[in-house]
């Protein structure tokens, strides 16, 4: 249950996210809210294509490079990697600023993001090493900062200071600047008696690169959509469509996030002490847990999906968000069970490389069924684009982890959250909650028990087993 202790660092700032959704929503109009999404859009597709290499392969090496001595040459190789990366971003921005006419508004936007991009990847790092040292006070702290502060800082400036969604940028940056400015100290610590080691180097972007492409081509599934709707459907419906896209993904990715920020690095810890029988043991523990929660986490936000929008979403959006948001969590339950699961197998055996056999297939498929949808049914077409899209990619990486290491999967525990899943579903159903704030806090606790219930009765996940320990110990100690 190691695995949990980790969670209130992407539980907080979750909450913090669907806090900002119901202010922003209420002070952007939906086309303020479409011009924000695009920027934050294609900030996602530039770390993932320029920087997410750096705290992977930060994350993947540290305990390698731990036991050998030299830490410090790993922190100065992933630091000079982001100074790089940092310059070929801003090359990026003038190049397509040379090509393209850009508005005003926008290319001011793109700026200010391309610094927060900048930013936040430094507070990744700091973020990272700090997870691989399975450190979870600093680690939580740091988290929870940069994402309150940055909330509080950017609301502020929406709202007293009218900035309107440049000021959530000036928010970000202040949060991920402070994290940095908190962890300065041991930033110069693990730099000393650092330097450029071409080789470490050279195998960090082996193994980090084709990651790097591989998120590249998920943002490319998860965001593609909303450059054409931008296109196809203008400002106000990529606003609306960005709304319900995140509240879904923030509200079901919590679950993988939550668990993975803890399990990946036990994954790699058990793979590098007693290799892959021990890496087998570990993430079929994860799963475990994983489709415990995760499942009915996806079930109870389908069935809670008005009572959400009636109460986060400001009224200009919430009754289309409301009918977009169940399918939008389909898409990104697939895609979190790929992503946090499935796809461990390449990072374990180094082929990161693959990845690309289920994405590229993918992303070509999403892009094209945008382009066939969304002229047709509008805002729906983007949202089934991804749900198709990520359908494949889970079918391949399932087919690639069973076939390159023997990936097992807790089908019987996934069938038994499945079915208890269904029962509070059809409750809650019957049930029939007001779509009101009381009604929201009334189901989602009337399901909880439920299922808590169910998971106690048929041991769900082994989560009886798991706590039997931690209850007997609380009982010694009183």
């Amino acid at each position: 249950m190691a695995i949990l202790s980790f969670a209130p660092a992407y539980i907080v700032p979750l909450f913090g996210t669907l806090l900002g959704i119901y202010a922003i929503t209420r002070i952007f109009t939906p086309e303020q809210y479409g011009h924000y999404a695009l920027i934050v859009s294609l900030m996602a597709m530039c770390q993932s294509g320029l920087f997410s290499w750096l705290d992977l392969g930060a994350k993947r090496y540290f305990e390698r490079t731990l036991k050998d001595g030299t830490l410090p040459v790993l922190c100065a190789t992933v630091y000079i990697g982001l100074t790089v990366s940092s310059i070929l971003l801003v090359l990026t921005c003038l190049t397509g600023f040379g090509l393209v006419t850009v508005d005003p508004t926008l290319e001011g936007l793109i700026w200010v993001g391309a610094a927060v991009t900048i930013a936040k990847e430094a507070s990744m790092l700091s973020k990272a090493l700090e997870l691989a040292t399975l450190s979870r006070l600093r680690y939580t702290l740091m988290e929870c900062g940069e994402s309150l502060i940055g909330l509080a800082s950017g609301l502020a400036f929406c709202w007293y200071w009218g900035a309107g969604p440049v000021g959530m940028f000036y928010g970000m940056l202040i949060g991920a600047g402070l994290v940095v400015v908190f962890d300065v100290r041991h930033i110069m610590r693990r730099l000393r008696g650092g330097r450029l080691d071409l080789r470490l180097q050279r195998e960090i972007v082996g193994f980090g690169a084709p990651v790097a492409l591989a998120f590249f081509f998920e943002y490319v599934i998860a965001s593609a959509d909303r450059l054409l709707v931008q296109a196809y459907l203008g400002a106000d419906a990529l606003g609306i469509y960005a709304v319900s896209y995140s509240i879904a993904e923030r509200a079901v990715t919590a679950v993988f996030l939550a668990l993975s920020i803890g399990s990946y690095p036990l994954v790699v810890r058990a793979f590098e002490r007693g290799g892959a029988h021990a890496a087998r043991k570990q993430v079929l523990e994860n799963g475990e847990l994983l489709v415990a929660i995760a499942i009915p986490a996806l079930g109870g936000f389908c069935i809670a999906s008005n009572h959400v929008a009636a109460v986060l979403v400001g009224p200009a959006f919430a009754d289309r968000a409301a009918a977009l948001m169940p399918p939008i969590a389909v898409a990104v339950f697939l895609a979190g069970l790929r992503a946090h699961y499935f796809s461990h197998v390449q990072h374990l055996t180094n082929r990161t490389w693959r990845l690309l056999i289920a994405l590229v297939p993918a992303a070509a498929l999403n892009m094209v069924l945008n382009v066939v949808l969304l002229p047709r049914i509008g805002l729906m077409g983007g949202v089934w684009a991804s749900v198709f899209a990520y359908v494949v990619a889970l079918a391949v990486s399932v087919w690639q982890a069973r076939h390159e290491f023997g990936l097992p999967f807790p089908v019987w525990e996934a069938m038994k959250a499945s079915a208890a899943t269904a029962v509070m579903y059809l409750v809650l159903y019957i049930l029939d909650f007001p779509p009101k704030l009381l009604g929201l806090l009334g189901l989602v606790v009337v399901g909880m028990v439920i299922y808590g219930g169910l998971v106690l009765v048929f041991d769900i996940g082994r989560v009886r087993q798991k706590l039997l320990p931690v209850v007997t110990r609380v009982r010694v100690g009183a």
